[in-house]
């Protein structure tokens, strides 16, 4: 993963970089560096992220329920 994607992830969930860090027991400059591909992300630092993505995926966050609903497998109603 590079810093691109670990930031997009980061602002799918709605967090400052600052937030992130807290959740995951980092500094704040530590995401930054990561984010702008100076620091290259850890694979401990991938499963973090991956993990808070899929807390907040299955919280009651609006946005999360939104897209689960969004990519949920539809109906198999013949359409013809």
């Amino acid at each position: 993963m590079d810093g691109k994607t670990f930031k997009r992830i980061r602002m799918s969930m709605g967090l400052t970089g600052d937030e992130l860090a807290e959740r995951m027991h980092v500094s704040g400059n530590y995401i930054r560096l990561v984010e702008t591909n100076k620091k290259p992300v850890s694979e401990l630092l991938e499963y973090k992220i991956m993990d808070q993505l899929r807390r907040a995926i299955n919280s009651d966050d609006p946005l999360f329920k939104l897209l689960k609903e969004l990519l949920a497998p539809q109906s198999s109603v013949n359409q013809f």
